[in-house]
């Protein structure tokens, strides 16, 4: 047994002196391993203790910005050293709500080298910055105002989800993980030979379980993407043993990778815990598992308020009869007590309540009482359990239970009713207030809703029955990879778009009342015109947009009827008559169109993932036609052109390499190698000054390379001296080039000699330039500049400064009129082409946008905006009259640095960095198919009719033909 005496710290340095030759690092990118030893990991904990000893941070919390990587272990042992406690934040805009809360002395944010951001943080640049394994390191130090309330002792700081509450700020010093340690470490078997999987976001508190059950023990971590490909690779060195997540991310993964990889008779995989949350699919498991399969399965209960665990169960399949109900909560781990708080009515039933004498810990958020009272020594836990011949089973929580008709319902025993149905996976059952709706998601693969809704009656007494039962293809979970019954929501109000007409008119003739105060009749208003019962333009807009909150494709189109002084009340609602009505036979069609491919069931919305990647839904299919293998990553997006009958694409390499390939067949028409990796989109020009069609792209050594599209033959080369990430533009016979030391270059196409080279900032430009008018060039610096550059005069015409550093591409919209600039930090500004005039902002992207935008005009006033950001979604936004508010946002596997592209009227695509494409409706924001490539993409799609080619990071240009059905 180790003891924890001091810190995370104490543990990492014994573990690097016992075992400093055992791999604690696996790393997997672009289809290769990468391993760290332990003897590195010291050597980087050292290196980074330094850093942090000069900021003199021995007080207060270390906030650590990062996704998970291979020096995570060193970093939080170097801040253990240095300072008393750290806190994981998913983004730089996370450290705002911070320090208004918690008492930051040192900001640590980590990237890949090839993200190039130094953010200001403080209104300040990093104090101090390093490099290594490809990343890098920034150091910030602060002095927050905020008054600590935590405890002087080595800990982290935990933020729960919020799934069951407001989300706290949980002090978590780690002697109170040591029982978990110890207790785990001995019921798992772990061992220096295993190799634990990473698999849990770093907010979460179940990641410490990870992390220090591999350093306690000499064992690895593996960092990789959440493919059984990857994690159960032949390679059985790299293959996982040990891992920990919640049901729903596990039942993610189909029914055919349970069966023939994780559960298969040859995994390596020794132990499966499954914590975070009730587990439904016991059956699932029981039917996929292998009879040879030697996998231990665990279910582990707790909360981060007594990080983390506070007891587990091993669960034996064979012995299972009736499925979820028979999962117990287990045996309390050491230091913890868990019992039952019985009803007055019920004594086996009632809230679990835990306790412990040493495990405390301290609630932040709590602002009144001392640290003894802010400690926490029981915890109501807001869950139910029964007690059955003295073992305790999960029952629910409190505020599962609703009214509904007068009678009492449990969400709970509906889901586990449902999870009895032999084909289901996973489901979750949501009570909506508005407007008193009971549905039932539910994931399967080969189960309709109406099929699943047939069971439930049978099985359920009436009052039970739900009123819709949705099929999903997986159900959405929030950040800590738990199901979200928030998101679920959500979709239900953006999937039902129509509503009954009286309803609307109720509602309109509520607001109308409303407005004059008076309790009238509909035949007191009627004839009267809004205007003349004291109706406002700015009331008009009020009500248009309260009403568009409940009937989103309503308050749109009266909003003009409103406003007209020739049209009374009774004008308008017949107005709504007919427009509704139209819309419900224009959605009548397309659920008929629908149905006449789906076995679906009535209420059922399906979005089905295909096996091995190639059938992914009934109604679209993706099918590879051709792949090229560049020699190393593609992170550069795919540019086309057409030559008479003939459509080529075009893309560069981290290998150096540029190809050019018939589109159609995948015939190689040239191939170029230079010395430098490509990331930069290519330029096709082609006008009258340029005879024969021809490619410009830089690279990141400088070099400027213009060839000829038919066969690569180059034309000219030069180098400019400093990296060009960023695609170029072209205009009247000059190329524009941006690089990395803050100049755009003016260069001849027909000679290469640079005519002018325009200065714009002392930081680089990363983002592609784009041409207005045949005469504006618009860009955006790393130092947060938006300017406008006029191919005339060669000078900079306007120029503005924005908060963050810009990496999308600006985008046009309204007949070039208006341009759009998004900062990392996810604020995105409209302009003025000709003269930067500011024209609106909109600020509701909760994460870094890397993505550039998408516009699609939908009407003469209204515009769509899409775009992908970090925090894992992909979000449309409408932009009428001037005024960008948000249409929807849509969850995805991981963030989404690529731009969305427009596939045809009622459906995008986007590409996740995970590798997988999402085809989204443009309209509902609902997922309708998904292809997973087999590497991380950061390459944008390109689209030509009904076929799309993308780069990927296992080195291949890829065409794939998508056949919608």
């Amino acid at each position: 047994m180790v003891t924890m005496n001091r810190s995370y710290y104490d543990v990492f340095m014994r573990t690097c002196a016992r075992s400093p030759g055992n791999v604690a690092i696996r790393q997997y990118e672009c289809g290769k391993y990468h391993t760290y030893t332990y003897s590195e990991l010291y050597g980087v904990c050292e290196y980074v203790s330094q850093n942090l000893q000069q900021l003199k941070c021995n007080k207060g919390v270390i906030a650590l910005v990062s996704e998970k990587n291979a020096i995570i272990p060193s970093v939080i042992a170097a801040a253990h050293k240095c300072c008393t406690s750290f806190i994981f934040l998913n983004s730089p805009q996370d450290i705002e709500i911070i320090t208004g809360k918690i008492k930051l002395s040192a900001v640590i944010v980590i990237n890949k080298n090839r993200d190039n951001v130094q953010l200001e943080l403080f209104g300040k640049k990093p104090d101090t910055t390093a490099s290594m394994f490809d990343l890098n390191i920034l150091f910030y130090s602060c002095d927050t105002t905020a008054e600590n309330n935590f405890v002087s002792q080595h800990s982290f700081i935990a933020t729960t989800s919020g799934s069951t509450g407001e989300p706290k700020h949980i002090q978590v010093p780690i002697q109170c993980l040591q029982p978990n340690i110890d207790d785990l470490t001995k019921l798992f078997s772990i061992t220096s030979k295993d190799v634990i999987y990473f698999s849990t976001p770093l907010t979460f508190d179940p990641s410490m379980v990870e992390i220090l059950l591999a350093c306690t023990n000499g064992a690895s971590l593996l960092i990789a993407p959440d493919l059984t490909e990857v994690l159960f690779h032949e390679d059985n060195d790299n293959s996982v043993t040990f891992w920990q997540t919640t049901p729903s991310k596990f039942f993610q993964h189909s029914n055919e990778n349970i069966k023939n990889k994780i559960l298969c008779a040859r995994s390596t995989l020794k132990v499966l815990a499954l914590g975070g949350e009730p587990l439904n699919g016991i059956k699932i498991l029981k039917e996929l598992k292998h009879k040879n399969n030697k996998t231990r399965i665990f279910t582990l209960y707790g909360v981060t308020e007594m990080s983390c665990w506070a007891s587990v169960a091993e669960l034996d399949l064979n012995k299972v009869t009736t499925g979820d109900k028979e999962v117990p909560l287990g045996n309390c781990l050491s230091e913890t007590e868990l019992f039952v708080q019985p009803h007055e009515k019920n004594n086996t039933m009632g809230k679990i309540i835990l306790a412990s004498k040493t495990r405390k810990c301290i609630l932040l958020n709590r602002k009144n009482g001392n640290k003894e009272e802010n400690s926490i020594k029981f915890i109501d836990t807001g869950d139910i359990g029964e007690i059955r011949n003295g073992t305790v089973f999960y029952r629910g929580r409190v505020d599962d239970t609703i009214k509904r008709f007068g009678h009492k319902i449990n969400l709970h025993s509906i889901e586990s009713t449902v999870m009895q149905c032999p084909r289901v996976r996973s489901c979750s059952c949501v009570w909506l207030q508005t407007p008193l709706l009971l549905i039932v998601y539910f994931s399967a693969e080969t189960l309709s809703s109406q099929e699943l809704l047939d069971f439930l009656k049978c099985k359920l007494d009436e009052k039970y029955w739900p009123d819709k039962v949705i099929r999903v293809d997986t159900l959405p979970t929030n950040a800590h990879g738990k199901t979200s019954k928030e998101i679920l929501v959500n979709i239900y109000k953006k999937s039902n778009i129509l509503q009954n007409v009286e309803n609307i008119k109720s509602y309109l003739f509520k607001e109308l009342k409303a407005l004059v105060n008076k309790d009238l009749n509909y035949e007191d208003l009627q004839s009267k015109s809004f205007f003349s019962l004291g109706g406002t333009s700015f009331l008009a807009v009020t009500i248009c947009n309260k009403l568009s909150l409940t009937f989103p494709e309503v308050g749109k189109h009266i909003l003009p009827h409103l406003l007209s002084h020739n049209k009374s009340i009774g004008d308008v609602l017949k107005t709504i008559t007919q427009d509704t009505n139209c819309l419900e036979n224009k959605f009548k069609k397309s659920i008929k169109r629908n149905r006449s491919t789906s076995s679906h069931g009535e209420n059922s919305i399906s979005y089905k993932k295909g096996a091995g990647g190639i059938r992914n839904s009934n109604t679209v299919e993706f099918v590879v036609q051709w792949t090229f293998d560049t020699g190393k990553c593609v992170d550069a997006s795919p540019a086309l052109y057409k030559s008479e009958s003939v459509l080529y694409v075009t893309v560069g390499s981290h290998s150096g390499k540029i190809v050019v390939m018939n589109a159609n067949t995948g015939f190689i028409q040239g191939l170029i190698k230079l010395k430098s990796r490509i990331e930069a989109p290519i330029l096709c020009v082609h006008d009258e000054c340029v005879t024969s069609p021809c490619g410009v792209v830089g690279t990141y050594d400088g070099t400027v390379i213009c060839f000829l599209l038919e066969n690569c033959s180059v034309i000219w080369q030069i180098n400019v001296g400093s990296m060009i990430k960023s695609k170029a533009t072209y205009c009247k016979g000059v190329l524009y080039i941006a690089s990395y030391d803050g100049n755009i270059r003016c260069i001849d196409i027909l000679t290469s000699t640079i005519k002018e080279t325009v200065h714009v900032s002392d930081q680089a430009i990363s983002a592609d330039l784009v041409l207005a008018k045949n005469e504006f060039i618009l860009f955006g610096t790393l130092s947060g500049v938006c300017a406008c550059l006029h191919v005339n005069t060669k000078t900079i015409i306007w120029q503005g400064s924005l908060k963050g550093p810009i990496f999308a591409c600006p985008v046009l919209y309204d007949n070039d009129k208006y341009v759009i600039f998004a900062e990392v930090n996810g604020e995105i500004h409209c302009r003025t082409v000709e003269k930067g005039i500011k024209i609106w902002t909109y600020n509701g992207a909760k994460g870094n946008i890397f993505s550039s935008l998408c516009v699609k005009e939908i009407n003469k006033f209204k515009w769509q905006m899409y775009f992908g950001c970090h925090d894992n979604n992909v979000y449309s936004v409408n932009i009428t009259n001037f005024q960008p508010s948000l249409h929807w946002k849509t969850r995805v596997s991981s963030p989404v640095y690529s731009t969305p592209t427009i596939f045809n009227d009622k459906l995008i695509l986007a590409a996740s960095t995970d590798g997988k494409l999402w085809v989204i409706h443009s309209e509902l924001g609902t997922v309708t198919a998904q292809y997973q490539l087999p590497g991380e993409t950061f390459s944008s799609p390109i689209i030509c009719d009904d076929h799309v080619f993308i780069g990927c990071r296992n080195d291949l240009l890829y065409s794939l033909k998508i056949d919608t059905k």
